[in-house]
């Protein structure tokens, strides 16, 4: 395969898989709850959910142009095809079944492969795992992929013949459920089920012991992955104390945004990760972030403090405290963002917080400094300090054009 069809495929699988979400999007709203418990969802949030998976088959067909024998690439590819497929073939199947009966064709299919659609998603994304970020399995990690696919291909199988409903409670039904296995069926798939989660337990502790064997690249790397990773909690709860204290919708759940972010962010860091670009800027970029979710959690304690405290003077929901607790915040964003910046990178960024005090003591004696060999010998001093060369050097050059 050469790499222009490489190319073309990788973004073909994009663009299927995106068109597979964006009609799942259209068609959802028209169709009646899958669940009789089931709460009204608006075409937003749907549209949200599902756009969680599109960043990583966009990544995946940039890798993938640019080195089409990359594993992960490909992975990625797969995963929003695979996911365009899953949620589509059960939306069309209720549409075409229930909300449409007798309309439109391929009704009964669609709901045949939305019963095991979503196999293929999970082993790609085991597969990402446990391959990420070289490509190349461990010893381990190599079991783990084949004890996945096989238990996976027999639930698919389980799911692919058991009676009932082919999503939540309500029809349409599985067209070829073999009747009076329901029981049996559903046992053997929660059993199934639960061997493929201690599977997946042991793909993430292969994981993490590679990461913690790894170094160079490769770990910095692996830092990418799991820093997005590790951001969806604390994304997860912002978004919920946004909902609970800001907009109190009814009508909206503002976590799919949070989702849609992380999704999309994790996709990203892998992206930057494989292509090796910025690697350099991963502790800076924890710190920022710890700063920044810091400076957050500060200015929202005081908005609603000024707001409550107003509020306890001023006439209820006065716009008055509104605008007192914005000038309030937009006053104290700038000062309590260095600080905390400051104390976030002496406490969990040592090496640029030494480096960064190194330069300004440097920068500063620069000023009364007119010596050029102790200028040259101050620079080097600094090169040596910050970054710990095996070896620094300079060169000038004289007025008659050679190099000392």
């Amino acid at each position: 395969m050469t790499p222009r069809q490489a190319a073309w495929i990788a973004w073909t699988m994009w663009v299927v898989g995106v068109a597979a979400m964006v009609l799942t999007a259209v068609v959802a709203p028209l169709n009646p709850p899958i669940s009789t418990v089931q709460s009204a969802e608006t075409a937003l949030e749907g549209a949200l959910w599902i756009s969680s998976w599109v960043g990583f088959g966009l990544v995946g067909a940039l890798v993938v142009s640019r080195r089409p024998d990359n594993r992960i690439g490909w992975i990625l590819c797969g995963i929003t095809l695979g996911v365009g497929v899953a949620v589509l073939t059960p939306t069309f199947a209720r549409f075409a079944l229930v909300t449409e009966a007798g309309r439109w064709p391929l009704g009964e299919a669609a709901a045949w492969v939305a019963t095991w659609a979503f196999f293929p998603v999970l082993v790609l994304v085991v597969s990402l795992v446990v391959l990420y970020p070289a490509g190349d399995p461990s010893r381990l990690g190599r079991w783990v992929l084949r004890a996945f696919l096989f238990v996976a291909s027999v639930d698919a199988v389980v799911y692919a013949i058991r009676p009932g409903p082919v999503e939540g409670d309500t029809p349409p039904d599985n067209p070829i459920g073999i009747p009076g296995t329901g029981l049996l069926l559903d046992s053997a798939a929660e059993w199934l089920g639960n061997l493929l989660a201690l599977i997946a337990l042991v793909g993430v502790v292969d994981a993490v012991r590679r990461y913690r064997s790894s170094a160079g690249v490769e770990r910095l790397q692996f830092r990418w992955f799991l820093f997005a990773v590790a951001m969806f909690p604390l994304m997860f709860f912002a978004g919920g104390l946004f909902e609970e204290f800001v907009t109190g919708f009814e009508s909206f759940d503002p976590v799919v945004i949070v989702f849609a972010l992380w999704g999309n962010g994790t996709a990203a860091a892998i992206g930057v990760a494989i292509t090796r670009h910025g690697l350099y800027d991963i502790n800076r970029i924890v710190s920022r972030t710890l700063s920044y979710a810091v400076v957050v959690g500060l200015l929202a304690a005081v908005f609603f403090g000024v707001v409550t405290a107003a509020s306890s003077i001023l006439p209820t929901e006065s716009d008055l405290a509104i605008a007192a607790s914005t000038l309030a915040v937009a006053a104290l964003f700038n000062p309590v963002r260095r600080r905390v910046q400051v104390w976030v990178d002496r406490r969990f960024n040592r090496s640029r917080y030494d480096a960064q005090l190194v330069m300004d003591r440097f920068s500063h004696s620069l000023r009364d400094q007119v010596d050029p060999d102790r200028v040259i010998e101050g620079w080097v001093g600094v090169v040596s300090e910050t970054m710990q060369p095996v070896s620094a050097g300079t060169w000038v050059r004289n007025d008659f054009g050679t190099v000392e």
